[in-house]
């Protein structure tokens, strides 16, 4: 029996799409100044070990929280998920929320045998300012400034092998010129909007310090795959800001995939129609996956 079982297993792997998963809550991960983070495990019910996918929420750096998220499906997909809170702003300035993204990854390596993670296979996937926060963690693995390795395991690396950035602001120091008219009278310079918030400082009078939150300026050959999603109606990030990480990280030689929505705006609904959601599992499939997960069975008697 335990022969014909391991024979129809191998001749019919288990469908992605149709697992379950366990959820782990409440983990730290780092503290910043005595304050915990904490993260959100949620674990594949099969035998693994797992490809992992770290999540990063959105909020405009100042606000959300771990909960939610679109990456959350990957889940069923036979995908482990790590969904985490990070230092906001304007408490938190720039660049703490990266270093603890970064610290994030040291803490998956260094938990992979408890939580049967492939350290090895490490994604990022996030929305808005948790895309730009993913994009900085994809292109800045050979920059030691922002590693902050007091926040724990720091003979793991922190480098991940792709990135899912989706709608994440850029180059901060051009928002302003690029906006849509949808955007108002506000001015994304002034010092009470969020980029200013991140940085402590008026993003036009700090520049030198702001530049040091723009993907672009790291990127080398050796950085992973990028996929990055964009609506052409955002009135928050502009369209352009995905379209020059694109261009620098082709430009370099790094494998990216631009998909522009021509009728989304931020955060649009339109993200969840199927033709995306395949398109974010393919892409991790093809550059993540690896061996696909086999479902917990009981035992054959």
């Amino acid at each position: 029996m335990k022969l014909l079982l391991a024979l129809f297993l191998a001749a019919y792997p288990p469908t992605p799409g149709t697992g379950t998963f366990t959820t782990i809550e409440n983990i730290e991960y780092a503290r910043v100044d005595s304050k915990p983070l904490l993260l959100d495990l949620r674990i594949p019910d099969a035998t693994g070990p797992f490809p992992v996918i770290l999540f990063l929420h959105s909020g405009a750096w100042v606000t959300g929280d771990r909960t939610g998220g679109p990456a959350i499906r990957q889940a069923l997909r036979g995908y482990a998920v790590v969904s985490i809170d990070y230092p906001l702003a304007p408490s938190n300035v720039w660049p703490s929320q990266l270093e603890a993204c970064k610290a994030a990854v040291r803490w998956i390596r260094a938990n992979a045998a408890q939580y049967n993670f492939d350290p090895e296979r490490i994604g990022v996937f996030g929305t808005s300012a948790g895309g730009h926060l993913a994009a900085m963690l994809g292109t800045t693995s050979d920059r030691p400034e922002f590693d902050a390795l007091t926040l724990g395991n720091p003979q793991f690396s922190s480098k991940v092998k792709v990135v899912v950035d989706m709608y994440g602001p850029v180059d901060l120091l051009k928002i302003d010129e690029q906006k849509l008219p949808c955007y108002g009278n506000l001015s994304a310079n002034s010092p009470l909007m969020p980029p200013s918030l991140l940085m402590g400082c008026a993003i036009q009078s700090c520049k030198e310090k702001t530049m040091t939150s723009n993907p672009i300026n790291y990127i080398t050959r050796d950085d992973p795959p990028f996929l990055i999603l964009q609506g052409q109606q955002d009135c928050l990030t502009p369209w352009q800001q995905s379209q020059m990480l694109y261009d620098a990280l082709r430009a370099s030689g790094v494998s990216a995939e631009l998909h522009l929505l021509p009728t989304a705006e931020h955060a649009d609904h339109q993200f969840d129609d199927q033709e995306w959601k395949q398109t974010i599992s393919d892409f991790l499939d093809a550059n993540l996956r690896g061996p696909t997960p086999m479902p917990r069975r009981r035992a054959v008697r």
